[in-house]
Parts: C-alpha cells; sequence; structure tokens
C-alpha cells in the first residue's frame, strides 16, 4: 500500500476458478480487482600553524597551480547504492578530485565566479611529489575513487566530477555538475606543496564571510571544513593547519552547497609525500574523510544498522503475526465458505502487519463506488456545476455510499464526464491510477445492460482505499469516512464484531459475488478488513462466512 507498509501474501486457491463473465446485477450492488505496491558554526578562529605556499588551484590570473578541467565536460558520475552495497542514508555528497592530467590543455579561462570579470585558467596538473615523483592530478584521483567506495559502504550517493586523469572538465563546470546532482556537500581533494619543504601537514580551505558568492555558505563549510580536518588529522595523525579562507578559488566560488577544500599533506615535505603514497595509509586518509562527513551530517552508521536490524526483526514478527491471522482465516474459509473464491485482506492500522489471503482483480460490484466517490471530491467544483439543486452532490454521494444507489453512482460518474458516462468512467480510471490502485478499473455504468466491460477491484486495493482516507490522504476523506459510517448495509463485517463498535463499511454484491470492505474502530486498535468473494455457489453462507471472517479478525486484534 502505502510507504512504510509491507506486504506478506499468503495465497490460497479455493476449488472454483476465476469467472471473468458478469453476474447478474442484484438490488444496488457491483465488481473487484487487485493490488501490488509497498510503498525516508560560526566556529573558533582559523589557524594557521605554517605559513605554506597554498599550490592548490588559481591565485590569481597569472600564477595558476591547481585544479580542474575544460568546457568539453563530461556526465556527471552518481554513483548509487546497489547490489549488496548499504542503503541509500538520504544524502549525496560530490567529490571533486582535484586536477587532471598535465598534457591536458587547460590554459583557457573563465571566470572567477559567476558574473566575474576576474577570468581564471580552468585548471591546471598540480605539484609533484619530491620523494614519490606521483603527480597530484594521480593522487587525488586515487583518494577520490577510494573515498567513493567507503562512502557508498556508509549508504551515501557519491558523484564524481571525473573518473579518469584526462577528463577535460574546468573548476567551474565540476561544481555546476555537484550543484545539478543537488550534492549536499562538495568535497574538492587536493595535496599541498611549498618552496619549504619542511612545511607538512593538513589543512583545508572555504570561502570567506565576505565572499560575494559564497559567503552566506561560510557557516556551513567551516563546519564540514572543521568536521572533516579534525577527524582526517586524527585518523592518520597528520599535523593539523587549520582552516583558512580563500575567495579566489573557482570551484568554490561556482559552488551552491557547504563546500571546501581538503589539502590532506604536502607533496613536497618527504614524510607527507612518502605516507600518502601508502596503501595502508591511504585507508587511514580515507577512513577519517569519512568519519568527518559522517560528524558533519550527524549520521551514525552503526545506529543506522542496528535501526535496519530492528527493522527487520519487526518485519518477520510481522511476517508471523500476519501468517497466524491468514491461518484463522483459511480456517474459517475452508468450514464456511458458499464456494467460488475468497479473498481477504486484514490490517492492523499502525502496524506493518497486513495479512491477505488469495488476492487479485475480482469482481468489485458496488465497491466501486468507493473510487466514485474519491473521483467525484478530486473534481468537485465540475460535478457540483452539474447540479439540479443545491445540495445535490452530497444527497448523491450520500445515498451512493449509505445504500447503494446505482442511481446515483451513475449520475456521478456521467456529471465527472461533464455528460459523458464514458469520459466519466475515464475520470474514474484515471483516479485510480495516479493513486496506484492499479487493480481497479471502471468498465461499466452501474445496472447497464449488455455492457462491453466490468468493474474490477482487489481486496488490497480496496484496502489501500481505506486507509488512505484514514490517514486523510484523500480529498473529501472525512466526508467519505462519514458516509461509511452511515452505512446502512451491516448484515457482513459489522455483524462479526461486538455491539457498540464503530464499523465504516461498503458492501457489493452481485448474484455470485459478496462483497464488504470496512474500518473498524476496535478497543484493540482500528483495523481494516476487506473480503471479497465471486462464482459463488451459496451466496448466503458466504454472508455468513464473511461473518465468521470478521469475528475472527475482530477477536485477533483483541486478544
Amino acid at each position: 500500500m502505502k510507504s512504510g507498509r509491507w506486504l506478506i501474501a499468503l495465497m490460497l486457491t479455493l476449488p472454483l476458478a476465476l469467472c471473468g463473465c458478469a453476474g447478474t446485477e442484484v438490488s444496488s450492488e457491483e465488481r473487484t480487482t487487485y493490488w501490488e505496491k509497498i510503498d525516508t558554526a560560526e566556529a573558533a578562529k582559523t589557524t594557521t600553524a605554517q605559513t605554506a605556499e597554498v599550490t592548490t588551484e588559481e591565485t590569481t590570473d597569472d600564477t595558476v597551480t591547481t585544479e580542474e578541467t575544460t568546457e568539453e565536460t563530461t556526465e556527471v558520475t552518481t554513483e548509487e547504492t546497489t547490489g549488496e552495497e548499504a542503503a541509500d542514508n538520504g544524502y549525496i555528497v560530490a567529490i571533486d578530485p582535484g586536477h587532471q592530467a598535465p598534457d591536458i590543455n587547460m590554459s583557457a579561462k573563465e571566470p572567477n565566479g559567476p558574473g566575474s570579470s576576474v577570468m581564471k585558467a580552468k585548471a591546471t596538473g598540480g605539484t609533484q611529489g619530491t620523494t614519490t615523483g606521483i603527480g597530484e592530478y594521480a593522487l587525488n584521483m586515487d583518494i577520490s575513487l577510494l573515498l567513493r567506495d567507503a562512502l557508498k559502504d556508509e549508504g551515501y550517493t557519491v558523484v564524481l566530477t571525473r573518473e579518469n586523469n584526462e577528463t577535460a572538465i574546468s573548476n567551474a563546470q565540476r561544481a555546476e555538475k555537484a550543484n545539478d546532482a543537488g550534492a549536499d556537500i562538495y568535497l574538492r581533494i587536493h595535496a599541498n606543496g611549498s618552496t619549504d619543504s619542511s612545511a607538512h601537514g593538513a589543512l583545508a580551505l572555504i570561502g570567506s564571510k565576505s565572499n560575494q558568492w559564497v559567503g552566506s555558505l561560510y557557516d556551513s563549510s567551516y563546519a564540514l571544513a572543521t568536521d572533516v580536518l579534525n577527524s582526517y588529522c586524527n585518523a592518520t595523525g597528520m599535523a593539523n593547519q587549520g582552516i583558512q579562507t580563500n575567495d579566489t578559488m573557482t570551484g568554490i566560488n561556482w559552488a551552491k552547497m557547504p563546500v571546501m577544500i581538503l589539502e590532506m599533506g604536502f607533496m613536497t615535505n618527504r614524510t607527507d609525500d612518502l605516507n600518502m603514497a601508502d596503501d595502508t595509509y591511504r585507508t587511514k586518509m580515507v577512513s577519517g574523510i569519512v568519519d568527518g562527513i559522517n560528524a558533519y551530517f550527524g549520521y551514525d552508521p552503526d545506529a543506522s544498522s542496528a535501526e535496519e536490524e530492528s527493522t527487520q526483526a519487526q518485519t518477520e514478527a510481522d511476517t508471523a503475526e500476519a501468517d497466524a491471522l491468514a491461518s484463522k482465516i483459511r480456517d474459517v474459509i475452508s468450514t464456511s465458505s458458499g464456494g467460488g473464491t475468497t479473498s481477504v485482506c486484514a490490517e492492523k492500522i499502525g502496524t506493518a502487519a497486513l495479512a491477505v489471503v488469495g488476492g487479485g482483480a475480482m469482481q468489485a460490484a458496488s465497491l466501486i463506488k468507493l473510487y466514485i466517490a474519491g473521483a467525484v471530491y478530486e473534481n468537485y467544483s465540475l460535478v457540483e456545476s452539474q447540479e439540479s439543486y443545491a445540495g445535490e452532490t452530497t444527497a448523491l454521494l450520500t445515498n451512493m455510499i449509505t445504500v447503494s444507489d446505482n442511481d446515483a453512482a451513475n449520475t456521478l460518474t456521467t456529471r465527472l464526464g461533464s455528460g459523458s458516462s464514458s469520459a466519466g468512467r475515464q475520470v474514474v480510471n484515471s483516479f485510480c491510477a495516479e493513486h496506484g490502485y492499479s487493480d481497479t478499473s471502471m468498465g461499466r455504468m452501474l445496472l447497464e445492460k449488455n455492457p462491453k466491460g466490468d468493474n474490477y477491484t482487489s481486496v488490497t486495493d480496496c484496502a489501500a482505499f481505506l486507509f488512505d482516507i484514514y490517514s486523510g490522504n484523500l480529498t473529501g476523506s472525512q466526508d467519505i469516512l462519514a458516509f461509511l459510517k452511515g452505512q446502512q448495509r451491516r448484515s457482513k463485517i459489522p455483524a462479526g464484531v461486538p455491539s457498540g463498535v464503530t464499523v465504516a463499511n461498503k458492501t457489493g454484491e452481485l448474484s455470485d459475488v459478496e462483497n464488504d470492505a470496512a474500518i473498524v474502530f476496535s478497543p484493540g486498535g482500528d483495523y481494516i478488513l476487506v473480503v471479497m468473494s465471486q462464482n459463488l455457489s451459496a451466496p448466503a453462507q458466504e454472508r455468513s462466512c464473511i461473518t465468521k471472517i470478521s469475528s475472527a479478525v475482530y477477536g485477533y486484534y483483541n486478544q
């Protein structure tokens, strides 16, 4: 039905096959179908322990030593959580592996920020390890790929601005990819360099409060940088050189979400350079960044796992509960049915226990009137404009539900089509499709002679509809519920519960069909019960069977 409600199907096949032919209309009742759907600070002062040259990005028009790529941009790579990976935790992280291979010419310039007259090189190759000889562009790519996989394992959706070192994509274009992906944060991975080989440690760069493009993101970017940098340094033992502001970074200035550059270490320092080339150390680097991102979002993967385990345990308990209830229902059907096929759906509202016995599209009979009512309320002005007297629409709805008046149903359907009964049926069908009542369709008018189609629904569609009006999800929910509580046909489900218990129900009958769909407001909790049967050889016996099913379900939910 809706999100958060599980479907536990326990199939029952009774001797007689489903019949697709229409039965004879009895008093004012009709036909049904089936359903299959289941529906989540301004912080401390910036510290600079060492004053070293930052060679991560752009610095001035004439001095550029890092960042990104060109106008021949490639598509964003969005790594969704799939297969055996963790479930989506709801956060999108954009990662920019800074720079690119130096043989890619990115010397052309682009605006330093949206609308800026200051032009900066689109990207550069970055610095290089003075001991290892590793290019910064390659180190950034390696760490970003490891980080992507680690974040996916934590349930994040990850967007990479590039996946290889040859991609020509500029700093502004990378930021725009993060923007277009709807990323929650934008983490730019870089390494540092200096003419002073003793300069070492990690630092973070963000835009300042006065930055005309990202100044409003200062607090959130600072918080992100604080969490990531601190966690990174704690995990790696890298010296923490603090957070610096820099308003010349094109990749920062074009971002529309919290954004930071992590300078992972100095490639011009022997110790930092060797560490960042070591596989074991890289694992620590990635782990620290992930911990920082988790801290920023307040996300605890362990708690999430515990919650998933708890949910799984609850699901298993609900399955067992549904199985036990379905067993009781099957017992009643096997000893009391009027022949033919019987389907049942029972759900205690507020739990995930949804027990289904049988199922599938069946003759709706007058249960189709539930959906006519729903369609009328979504098109109320249109229907009301065709009244022959004030208040007629309400009167027609009342009669259609409480006494199952077929003429009222036909009048309302025709008015849904502005005078065309076939157009009106299509409006009803569109209503059902839009709300996910996938087994329900209106193929004929009530009491129509020699119809070309028929009316169908299912126990699960009816249960979904009743849940929707109970929850106020549909236009006119309160009114429809009031009509159902005023129902005058009470010989089936209502007859199976103690006197004084409120039941809101709608019945449906044909010569070989007996249906009832109800919300029962019981002391042990409100619940939904829908029973549909067709191809009956003994309809009166089936009515008694429905009452017995009602009694069994009431007893189960109120034990």
